[in-house]
């Protein structure tokens, strides 16, 4: 079942969202990823959908060792501290890193068990590009996956939102973002050339990169 989410008449509050109770029922807005590093559009993706499914709390949500990945740059303790830049001050995105400090590999699978036994009654509300849908069949336990959330989907580059039919049945939600050119290999790409990542990530991610001199020696 598909459909597209109006936006909703308020916005939630522009408290820290530490000190913003969440609603008993209220969705929990859950968006995962490797975040090597944190960029831009991660952050134009998780801001419109707090806005459009008027989620009280968004979760961000480093991989520790992904599965998907054949291997991560930098380490999980600079993905986290960069993200932990990106999203401060940002109202309502909080980070949940159990996947950082779990050991093994990082399957979406436990966090969702860990999140529905911490937040009981609350809707998973996770968030997926339209480039991710033909990928969630291949993950460990997908079905699982599949009944225990609401798929919300927003546009990709070049990826138009086509639901394959593996996913017959699933709840998906669309909703719109803005289109970024940011991607975490587009960053590392350019600042292993020693170019400028101004406007792919945010002020004090690029402070952060530079500081500790990430992505130098990538080829």
């Amino acid at each position: 079942r598909v459909r597209r989410t109006p936006r909703p008449s308020r916005r939630p509050g522009s408290s820290s969202a530490a000190s913003v109770p969440a609603t008993d029922g209220a969705p929990l807005g859950i968006l995962g990823g490797v975040f090597d590093p944190v960029h831009e559009g991660h952050l134009a993706v998780a801001a419109a959908a707090r806005d459009f499914l008027g989620l009280e709390r968004l979760l961000l949500v480093p991989s520790g060792t992904p599965p998907h990945k054949r291997s991560v740059t930098a380490s999980a303790r600079h993905r986290l501290a960069m993200l932990k830049a990106a999203v401060r001050s940002r109202p309502g995105l909080q980070i949940y890193d159990k996947e950082i400090r779990r050991r093994g590999y990082s399957y979406t699978v436990d966090t969702l068990r860990e999140l529905s036994r911490i937040h009981p009654g609350r809707p998973l509300y996770f968030i997926v590009g339209s480039d991710n849908l033909r990928e969630i069949e291949t993950w460990y336990r997908y079905r699982e996956i599949l009944a225990m959330v609401t798929l919300c989907v927003t546009h990709r580059p070049r990826f138009r939102v086509a639901v394959p039919p593996a996913l017959k049945g699933a709840r998906i939600l669309l909703f719109p973002s803005p289109e970024s050119p940011a991607s975490s290999t587009l960053v590392r790409k350019c600042l292993a050339k020693g170019e400028s990542c101004r406007g792919l990530v945010a002020p004090a991610v690029a402070s952060y990169i530079k500081r500790h001199g990430l992505y130098r020696l990538i080829k």
